[in-house]
């Protein structure tokens, strides 16, 4: 493990953490939790871009992930479930920017919620072990 991502990989986590340690029956599909979801999707990911770079360049400061993983080419190391999980968070995102409301959604189960956070930290764990933690993956990202 680097010396850079770690403090993102550690708060990614804690994000998680925050709303899945709370029993199944008492969550819902609320936006502070669709929140903690894409802030720790977004830490894990950009972990590997100051792992790589040192920091975050200003092109790659943005909320749009799936852009950022496309074009530095975390994208092409991601397998297709931790893919989907990136575009769904991204579409929450967008979703919630238009509309300032509790919408019906994808995840307005307890247990597709449940499956939201088990599905990013199975993505914390793989940046961690896969992309961070290999040099050969890390060093194919084209961040600067």
């Amino acid at each position: 493990m680097g010396l850079y991502g770690d403090a993102w990989l550690r708060e990614a986590r804690e994000k998680i953490r925050l709303s899945a340690g709370q029993p199944l029956e008492a969550q819902y599909c609320t936006p502070t939790e669709l929140d903690q979801l894409a802030e720790a999707v977004e830490k894990a990911i950009k972990a590997a871009l100051i792992e790589n770079h040192g920091s975050i360049p200003t092109k790659y400061d943005h909320k749009n992930l799936v852009a950022i993983c496309q074009s530095t080419g975390v994208w092409d190391v991601l397998p297709p479930a931790l893919q989907t999980l990136v575009q769904e968070v991204e579409s929450y995102r967008s979703a919630a920017g238009i509309e300032q409301q509790n919408s019906v959604n994808a995840a307005s189960t307890p247990q597709a919620l449940q499956r939201y956070f088990s599905v990013a930290r199975r993505l914390i764990d793989y940046m961690e072990y896969h992309v961070i933690g290999n040099d050969s993956v890390l060093r194919r990202l084209r961040v600067a």
